[in-house]
């Protein structure tokens, strides 16, 4: 009886390491919404004019980090009396990439209409998620944006990212900021340099390697 108990507990020991061992090689294929299993980290600070709920736009630090487990770039700062964070997926920053390109094409050839941004001149449209709150992240909603150019100070066409407001989920009278993020073309070049999607695979196999360094 013995040999018989020494016998079923080596064979149950050997499946619990096969098992340890078979999940510690387990690697996920990266793909539009993966690159890797680490923690979001920071790309940057952008100062950048926003508005919420349609008052004056003022000039607002706002962090962008990256969430490798996603491949979701988040933008967060304080906008107004709120603290504001919005997700950027990989195919809602393709669509706004696109939106972009065309927004500067106009620039250069002075083909940007000074008319007020609305639906129907939007460069793009997309589905965003939004959290806000007054000391952080206390609410959330997922709502729609759009992309247009808008003339700002001194009669300059920036290209703005609108959220509309919704309301949350299970909790009446509770409505996300109207927020508008503005971006000038030397703007873009800067983010676009912080925030490719190469330099993003780049800085997240730099930490892997500092990490799995032996």
């Amino acid at each position: 009886m013995k040999k018989i108990a020494i016998f079923t507990s080596l064979i149950i020991l050997t499946i619990l390491l096969s098992s340890c061992a078979s999940k510690e090689i387990e690697h996920r294929e990266r793909s539009d919404e993966f690159i890797a299993d680490i923690n979001p980290f920071e790309i940057g600070v952008f100062h950048l004019y926003t508005t919420v709920n349609l008052k004056k736009p003022k000039v607002s630090d706002l962090t962008v980090t990256f969430a490798p487990r996603t491949n979701t770039i988040f933008v967060y700062g304080r906008v107004g009396l709120d603290v504001i964070r919005v997700g950027f997926p990989y195919d809602e920053r393709l669509s706004i990439n696109k939106a972009r390109e065309e927004y500067l094409e106009q620039y250069t050839n002075s083909t940007i209409p000074n008319i007020r941004p609305n639906k129907k001149n939007a460069y793009s449209k997309g589905q965003a998620k939004i959290e806000w709150g007054l000391a952080g992240a206390s609410h959330e909603v997922y709502t729609t944006y759009m992309t247009n150019a808008q003339y700002l100070e001194l009669n300059k066409p920036y290209f703005r990212i609108y959220f509309d407001s919704k309301e949350e989920a299970g909790k009446e009278q509770v409505y996300s900021p109207r927020l508008s993020i503005y971006i000038s073309p030397a703007q873009w070049e800067q983010i676009l340099e912080a925030c490719n999607q190469d330099r993003l695979v780049q800085m997240t196999d730099e930490i892997l390697a500092q990490a799995e360094a032996f």
